[in-house]
């Protein structure tokens, strides 16, 4: 590590992508006069004699560990993801971070990273770059190299132990977790020569660093290697600190979709009257009226969407259009849009998501909704069905529902999917983009459920866990692209906020189903609560068999690796402990944690799911041994919940298979779910037993914060539509454990809400349980049925029969007057 007030130049780090090697750098090092520059050499790399990392995580810590903080860094491509892996971990390591055509969107739909895929193609491919690198002389750049350059290019893959194993790493579902929290300033660079990696993935990145303070630079002439093309005009570039423009405004997002090929209306982003720009560009639609709009920094941002803080002027002439400017700019308005006006026939406004669309529209122009001078029509348009549906756009003025449609499905394609509010418009003849912005606040008709988290987390949990969730909520669902990439075009959160309380989005799931033609019924049952109603779509089903063996082995396989995961979060979290680290560092460690427990909670059910059963037995649970631990108790899953004094709890080993289990287990036979089972509460004990030790590192001055109640409370049971309407579907009631029992209910026979695991001294003591909600493989089933107590789920027990004698039998109950049975 370099000394920086020895070094008397502000240091910059230069990391090339895969296959790089320290002297790639060797042609642009002399012209450098501001910054000490420092070539890099990865894990792996170069002459690095450390092995390859063995994820993106490990890459993240060894470019924290091989850089000063303070300083700055220039990167490229796959490894210029590491660098934002790094600021999720460590905001404010790099004061400057510039990254040349950063490798991580729409991985899932590139075509190298799928022919890369297979072992033989990378290592042939490995072997020619190696050997061979004039083969790609037209991939490396346009402009002709010199021999020693090729040769140059050739020795560091040669040398690179990292190439092959770093196509394993940098996939769909790991590129981008927790990125889009990133805050410190990032600046973007595309060539527009770029052979590998095109200016039209700018907008899907200001997607996904959609809280970074992103500018991005557009430079004609570049390539994907413009340090070895033009080195001189590179350094001389990345010293001047220029940052291109603005990448979080409404100027900023135009410019981008329409580098992204979207119609957008010609536009100009000035920040002031006398841009020598303006003329030439009035000047070229002579007989165009034009829209001047604000364009603020405050405005349409990921968390705040401020619209409207400026004015906005229509329809003025070419003459009046920098006195327009001037108004704004003298209100304080960093940027103006200058876009030319689109006389609408029909315009409005779409709250666009993959899953579905949900719209307003009026004749004419925008401005009489906005002004209140008419109701507009609305409509819900979904892929999911009839339940989804509400409304409907009739054809008019030559525009159809699946015109429009298409139009706004491809704008939100190009940022990444991401949920998006656009404003559109039709001359009759042709759609128009108008605005593009991301929600910060909008209720979905997206349906949502308490079942399963309310059965683990209290209905109002800490500000700890409420941070975790949320922060985590996007990142959770991309281990499911393992085996169905859809889930990244969906890009549903696992949580979603009413009331500003998380709950579970059903919309995850049931699209998955939708798409394989299952029944919704059979989520519903397995995680508690109703769904609106999905239908068996046979062809569908048949369709999606292979996808099935696939998922199957990929969450049986993923189960192998929750014991070293464990490890590795547990030892950083000893590291934070040992450090004395805040509140707000643990705070970050736990979402990051958070994302790890829920995938691998995604994988477990999953590979319970397709079990097939559990004829080759049920092997005893952590549920055998809850005297003796400290760390199991109600609501256990929140850190924040008062704990006994800190006491050694080492993580338990994964459990021990025989031989047999081991085979049937890699051979994707039927019959686990015993050994699954045991898995699934092997791993919630280690969870606990890490809670515990994080409850307990949280320093005692952050307690007040961290461990305070979050202010809003999940106030809603069963299942509704986060736009607040009720659902109208009955959830089913399902036996948990055979058996039978007189008491009263509420004391002798208890009545729960939902089942909470950390109730199990509660559910021991009495004669049987009944709960209102939950799921046939929830945490709470699974414990009644190992304690082998008399339970079921019946969401229609009579509240009225608290206190009462009733007698319960196998999944009905029945006062002992005889009244009518109430659930079963």
């Amino acid at each position: 590590m370099v000394d920086l007030a020895s070094a008397g130049k502000p240091l910059m780090y230069l990391l090339a992508g895969n296959g790089s090697a320290a002297d790639w750098w060797d042609d642009v090092l002399p012209h450098f006069a501001h910054y000490q520059v420092v070539p890099l050499e990865l894990p792996g790399f170069g002459d690095n004699p450390q092995a390859p990392c063995e994820d993106l995580a490990a890459y993240a810590e060894a470019l924290l560990a091989m850089t000063a903080r303070g300083s700055a860094i220039t990167a490229v491509g796959v490894n210029a993801l590491l660098v934002l892996h790094a600021l999720q971990r460590q905001p404010g390591h790099f004061q400057r971070s510039v990254l040349l055509a950063p490798v991580g969107a729409f991985l899932w739909q590139r075509r190298l990273p799928a022919l890369m895929s297979p072992l033989p193609v990378r290592k042939t491919i490995h072997w020619l770059l190696a050997n061979k690198p004039t083969l790609f002389a037209r991939k490396f750049s346009n402009r002709p190299w010199t021999p020693a350059q090729y040769l140059r290019m050739g020795a560091g893959y040669a040398r690179c132990r990292a190439f092959v194993p770093h196509w394993d790493l940098v996939r769909a579902d790991t590129a981008l977790p927790l990125l889009e929290w990133i805050t410190d300033p990032v600046e973007l660079v595309w060539g527009d020569q770029d052979n590998m990696l095109g200016v039209e993935q700018a907008a899907a990145w200001s997607a996904i660093l959609a809280r970074a303070d992103l500018t991005i630079s557009l430079k004609p002439g570049w390539g994907h290697y413009p340090w070895i093309d033009a080195p001189a005009e590179f350094a001389a570039w990345l010293e001047s600190g220029a940052r291109g423009f603005v990448a979080h405004t409404k100027g900023g997002r135009l410019r981008l979709a329409a580098l992204a090929g979207q119609a957008v209306p010609p536009a100009l982003t000035l920040n002031e009257c006398h841009d020598p720009r303006l003329p030439a560009f009035l000047a070229s639609q002579a007989h165009a009226t034009w829209a001047v709009r604000s364009s603020s920094y405050g405005e349409d941002q990921a968390d705040a969407a401020n619209a409207g803080l400026s004015s906005t002027f229509l329809r003025e002439p070419a003459s009046q259009v920098p006195g327009r400017i001037a108004e704004l700019t003298a209100m304080g308005v960093e940027e103006v849009v200058v876009q030319r006006f689109i006389t609408p026939q029909l315009s409005g406004i779409a709250f666009v998501r993959h899953l579905a669309v949900e719209l307003e529209w009026v004749e004419g122009h925008l401005e009489s909704l906005a002004d209140g001078q008419v109701s507009p029509r609305r409509a819900v348009i979904s892929r999911l069905g009839a339940a989804w549906n509400c409304g409907a756009f009739e054809p008019t003025h030559g525009l159809d529902a699946d015109l429009l449609w298409r139009f706004l499905q491809g704008v939100l394609r190009v940022f990444h999917y991401v949920p998006g509010d656009i404003e559109w418009a039709w001359d009759g003849q042709q759609l128009w983009l108008l605005q593009y912005r991301p929600i910060s606040d909008y209720g979905w008709r997206r349906h949502l459920t308490a079942a399963n988290i309310a059965e683990i987390l209290p209905p109002q949990p800490s500000v700890l866990v409420e941070y975790a969730q949320r922060r985590a909520a996007a990142s959770i669902p991309a281990i499911m692209a393992r085996w169905d990439a859809r889930v990244l075009q969906d890009n549903e959160p696992f949580t979603a906020v009413f009331g500003g309380a998380s709950y579970i989005n059903n919309d995850l799931f049931l699209a998955r189903l939708a798409d394989w033609g299952i029944r919704s019924s059979s989520y519903a049952g397995e995680v508690g609560g109703a769904t609106p109603r999905l239908s068996w779509r046979p062809v569908r089903l048949v369709r999606s068999l292979p996808l099935f063996l696939r998922m199957q082995h990929v969450a049986r396989g993923h189960l192998l690796t929750l014991e070293a995961g464990l490890r590795r979060f547990d030892h950083e979290l000893a590291q934070l402990a040992g450090q004395g680290a805040g509140g707000q560092s643990l705070a970050d460690w736990f979402t990051r944690f958070y994302v790890f427990v829920v995938q691998g909670n995604l994988c477990i059910a999953t590979a319970l799911a397709s079990s097939g059963g559990a004829w080759l037995g049920r092997p005893p649970t952590a549920y055998d041994n809850l005297e003796s631990a400290p760390h199991r108790l109600p609501w256990e899953t929140d850190p924040a919940t008062p704990r006994p004094a800190p006491t050694e709890l080492p993580l338990q080993a994964f459990p021990h298979w025989s031989l047999p289990v081991r085979l049937a287990h890699s051979a994707g036979l039927p019959g686990l779910r015993g050994y699954y089972l045991q898995v699934r509460e092997w791993y919630r004990d280690n969870l606990m037993r890490m809670f515990f030790r994080l409850h307990h590192a949280m320093p005692l001055a952050d307690r007040a914060h961290w461990f305070a109640p979050h202010p809003d409370i999940r106030s809603r049971d069963g299942s509704f539509w986060q736009d607040g309407r009720e659902g109208t579907e009955q959830a089913a009631g399902f036996l948990i454990y055979p058996g039978q029992a007189q008491g009263i209910l509420g004391a002798d026979i208890l009545l729960e809400d939902t089942l909470d695991p950390g109730r199990h001294a509660h559910y021991q003591r009495a004669r049987a349980v009944i709960a209102r909600m939950g799921g046939r493989l929830s945490h709470g089933s699974t414990l009644l049925r190992e304690l082998r107590k008399p339970s079921a789920v019946l969401p229609q027990v009579d509240a009225t029969w608290l206190g009462r004698e009733v007698v319960y039998r196998d999944g009905e109950l029945t006062l002992l007057d005889k009244s009518p049975a109430a659930g079963g």
